[in-house]
C-alpha cells in the first residue's frame, strides 16, 4: 500500500519537501491510515504534520468519543491538534440542502480555515478508491456529465491532496493491522437513509456479486479516464476562448465569432457556452442543460435576423449575423424599483407582493407553518418567523460590513467572506439581492437564511419569500 501511495504522490506532485500538512483525521480507519502514512513519509519529505478533527455533532456520545480518541492519539505523537464541534442538524434546518451536503461544506470550511491560520501548504484527506467508486455511482444516478463522473481528483486547488485515492478499503485495513493501529468505527456508516451508505452497503455488493468482481477497481479507473479527458477538453476550451480574445479575467460580456464557433464539434460548443455562462451567473446551480441547449438552438438559426435569449440573473444571449454575444444586463420591469447595477439598489418589501429584479421575481406572502421537509426541499424559498423580523424589510444589494448570523458558524459571518468561500466573482456580488431587516441581512436567496428569523415550533406568523 505504501508503494502505491508513494507512486500517487510522485505522479500527481502531491507533496514538496518541507511542507506543513494538515491531516483531516476523524478517527476512522481511512484517516488513521492517512496519518500513519504521512508519519512514514515525514523524513523523506521533511514534513511537518498537524491534525484537524471536525465533530459533526450528529452521533452524540459516540462522536465525542471519536474526538477524544483523536485528541489522545495526537498528544501521544506530539502533533498539533485542532478541533471544532458543530450541530449540523440545526445548521441544515434552513439551508435547503441535504445533511450530507451541509456536513461536507462545513467540514471543508473548517479545514481551510485552520490551514490558512497555520499557514499549511497542504490539506490531506483519507479518500480512497472505494470512495471514488461510490462518488462515481452517486453522480451517475443523478445524471451528471463528465464534470461529475470524473469523481474525486488526487489534488484540488493545488492544495487539497488525497494520497490514498488509488488504495482500496481492504488494503487500508490490512495496513492498519500490520501497523497494529487501532481506530474508531462510525455507526452512521451503516445508516441506509444516506444515499452514499445505500450505495456502499447495497448497490456495490450486488453489482460486484452479479456482474463484476472487480467493480470498484474498474469504476475507479473509468472515473480516472473521464477526469483526464475532461481536463483536456477544459484546456481546449480555454485556448479556444483565448484565440477569440476572451481571457479568464473577462466576466461581463463575451463576443464570439459565430462562424468559428459553429465549426467546432458540438461537444466543444456546449462546453464553451457552459463555461461562459458559469462565469456570469451568481451561483453555478442556476445553469442547467436546458439553458445550454437553448443557446445551442439559437446559434443554429440559419438566417440574418438578430435573435435574443434571456437567461437567469439578467444574462442575455444575442445571436447576430456574424457573432454571438453573451452579456449581463439589468432587466428591471418595475419603474418604481430603485435598482441600479453600478451604484446598488434598495427596494422596500411589500407583503404580499412581487418584486421584479434583474430578470428574476421575488414573491412575498404569509403562509401556514410549513413542514420540515418543505423547508429543506426548496433552497430558493425562505420561510421566516415574521415576529422575529425587525422592520423595515428590504431587498437590497451588498454593502461593506454586511453580516449574517448562520447557525453553527460561530456567530455572525461577514457576507463578503461567504461570497469568497462560495467563489462568487467580485463583480457579481453587488448584483445579488439580499433580504435584510433593520438589524442585518437575513437571507441570501437560494443559499442561506439567518438563524435569527428561522421558523421554529414556536413561530406563529410565517412569511414566505420565493425567488423564481
Amino acid at each position: 500500500m505504501l508503494h502505491t501511495v508513494k507512486k500517487t504522490i510522485m505522479i500527481h506532485h502531491l507533496l514538496e519537501r518541507g511542507e506543513l500538512v494538515l491531516a483531516a483525521v476523524s478517527g476512522g480507519p481511512d484517516s488513521v491510515a492517512l496519518l500513519r502514512v504521512l508519519e512514514l513519509l515525514r523524513d523523506e519529505y521533511d514534513l511537518r504534520i498537524a491534525v484537524a478533527h471536525f465533530n459533526h455533532g450528529l452521533r452524540g456520545e459516540e462522536a465525542d468519543r471519536e474526538e477524544q480518541f483523536v485528541s489522545l492519539f495526537c498528544r501521544q505523537k506530539g502533533l498539533d491538534y485542532f478541533t471544532k464541534k458543530v450541530d449540523i442538524k440545526k445548521l441544515q434546518k434552513n439551508a435547503g440542502k441535504s445533511l450530507e451536503e451541509v456536513a461536507r461544506e462545513e467540514r471543508y470550511r473548517f479545514l481551510y480555515h485552520i490551514a490558512d491560520k497555520q499557514h499549511a501548504e497542504k490539506i490531506a484527506t483519507g479518500h480512497h478508491r472505494d470512495d471514488q467508486t461510490e462518488t462515481f455511482l452517486i453522480n451517475l444516478l443523478r445524471g451528471a456529465g463528465p464534470g461529475g463522473l470524473k469523481g474525486i481528483a488526487p489534488i484540488r486547488d493545488g492544495r487539497l491532496i488525497r494520497p490514498l485515492l488509488y488504495v482500496g478499503r481492504d488494503e487500508i485495513l490490512a495496513f492498519l493491522k500490520k501497523e497494529q493501529l487501532s481506530y474508531m468505527q462510525d455507526s452512521s456508516n451503516s445508516d441506509v437513509s444516506f444515499l452514499r451508505n445505500r450505495i456502499r452497503t447495497q448497490l456495490i455488493p450486488e453489482l460486484t456479486r452479479l456482474y463484476n468482481p472487480k467493480l470498484a477497481l474498474r469504476l475507479a479507473r473509468t472515473a480516472e479516464i473521464i477526469r483526464l479527458e475532461d481536463n483536456y477538453f477544459e484546456d481546449v476550451v480555454r485556448k479556444l476562448l483565448v484565440s477569440w480574445g476572451i481571457t479568464a479575467e473577462d466576466k461581463r460580456s463575451f463576443f464570439i465569432p459565430l462562424s468559428e464557433f459553429l465549426k467546432q464539434h458540438e461537444a466543444i460548443r456546449a462546453r464553451v457556452v457552459k463555461s461562459l455562462l458559469e462565469r456570469m451567473l451568481m451561483f453555478k446551480r442556476e445553469i442547467g442543460s436546458r439553458h445550454i441547449d437553448a443557446v445551442m438552438d439559437l446559434c443554429q438559426k440559419n438566417d440574418t435576423t438578430v435573435r435574443t435569449l434571456n437567461l437567469p440573473s439578467g444574462v442575455v444571449v444575442e445571436r447576430q449575423p456574424s457573432r454571438l454575444i453573451i452579456r449581463q444586463e439589468s432587466q428591471t420591469n418595475n419603474p418604481d424599483d430603485t435598482y441600479h447595477q453600478d451604484r446598488g439598489f434598495e427596494i422596500k418589501v411589500e407583503i404580499p407582493g412581487v418584486i421584479h429584479l434583474d430578470g428574476r421575481n421575488i414573491k412575498t406572502e404569509f403562509v401556514d407553518k410549513p413542514s420540515l421537509r418543505e423547508i429543506q426541499s426548496h433552497p430558493e424559498t425562505a420561510f421566516l418567523d415574521y415576529e422575529s423580523v425587525e422592520e423595515p424589510l428590504v431587498l437590497r444589494s451588498f454593502r461593506p460590513g454586511d453580516r449574517i448570523d448562520f447557525l453553527g458558524l460561530g456567530g455572525r459571518k461577514k457576507v463578503k467572506k461567504y461570497f469568497i468561500d462560495k467563489k462568487v466573482p467580485r463583480h457579481l456580488r453587488s448584483r445579488i439581492p439580499l433580504l435584510a431587516d433593520r438589524r442585518s441581512v437575513i437571507w441570501i436567496p437560494g443559499e442561506r437564511i439567518s438563524q435569527r428569523v428561522g421558523v421554529t415550533e414556536h413561530a406563529k406568523k410565517v412569511l414566505k419569500v420565493e425567488l423564481f
